[in-house]
């Protein structure tokens, strides 16, 4: 009935099955999100009545995530209405693709799919553990990390280059990983000097399980986005849930400027 309304083949039949053609992979796209304009609706037109509630999908990573486990259960007793699924990862997530209705990104965002409001830029601090720099040393200078075995974040890429003082320095290590929390674990062991978004290790440096690494030096902050998929009006609950992480984020950031 589709197929003659519009005079298109939307999918593709075969003996094995049924497989969605171009013109039906766009006909699904725009099928979708005018189900999401309309559940949009539907949400504002009863939110005065009900309160806010529904399901809120949100892909973040792993340290940012941990934080906002943490605040969770103050965001229910305000929302009791509203459920927060977190899919935590540092790697990049699609919005659409994985189902989400929010996403956390770190770094420039270019796509021309999303809207990003860009929430501020995370300090990071250079830390290794006391046992690692009794081994082999601090670093006295910025030149000095090229003599020393340096943890890495290795999504996606094996070229390390950090920027300090506003120039690339080169980097290398023995251990490498996609997780920062892994990462995290592997420093604190001894595994090496890293690159830590401020409020992922300040408590192991107020306890003295990690020790700032020239803290003098600049390191290139981190640029940190709020993103939802363009071309889409956010329901209630969602806006809800996008206005509790800007504040949690904007609190971190701000905490660190103090």
């Amino acid at each position: 009935m589709l197929e003659a309304h519009f005079h298109v083949v939307l999918l593709r039949r075969s003996t094995r099955g049924l497989a969605l053609t171009e013109d039906g992979v766009a006909f699904l796209s725009h099928a979708r999100r005018i189900v999401r304009e309309f559940e949009a609706m539907e949400a504002d037109l009863h939110s005065s009545e009900r309160g806010y509630a529904g399901h809120v999908r949100v892909g973040t990573t792993n340290t940012f995530g941990c934080h906002l486990a943490r605040k969770l259960p103050e965001f229910h007793l305000h929302h009791p209405g509203i459920t927060v699924e977190m899919l935590l990862g540092d790697g990049f997530v699609h919005l659409v693709e994985d189902g989400l209705d929010l996403a956390m990104r770190t770094g420039q965002v270019n796509e021309t799919t999303v809207v990003a409001k860009h929430l501020g830029d995370v300090p990071r601090y250079m830390v290794a553990s006391p046992s690692y720099l009794e081994r082999c040393g601090t670093p006295q200078s910025v030149e000095d990390l090229q003599f020393h075995d340096c943890a890495l974040f290795s999504y996606g890429t094996t070229r390390q280059v950090w920027t300090i003082n506003g120039e690339p320095v080169r980097v290398s290590g023995s251990s490498r990983t996609n997780s920062t929390l892994a990462l995290q674990e592997a420093v604190r062991n001894g595994g090496g000097i890293s690159l830590f978004a401020y409020f992922q290790v300040e408590d192991d440096i107020r306890t003295g399980r990690l020790v700032r690494v020239l803290p003098e030096a600049e390191v290139e902050p981190v640029p940190f986005y709020v993103t939802y998929p363009a071309r889409q009006t956010l329901p209630a609950r969602t806006r809800m849930v996008m206005n509790w992480i800007i504040s949690e984020a904007e609190s971190l950031i701000g905490k660190a400027r103090r």
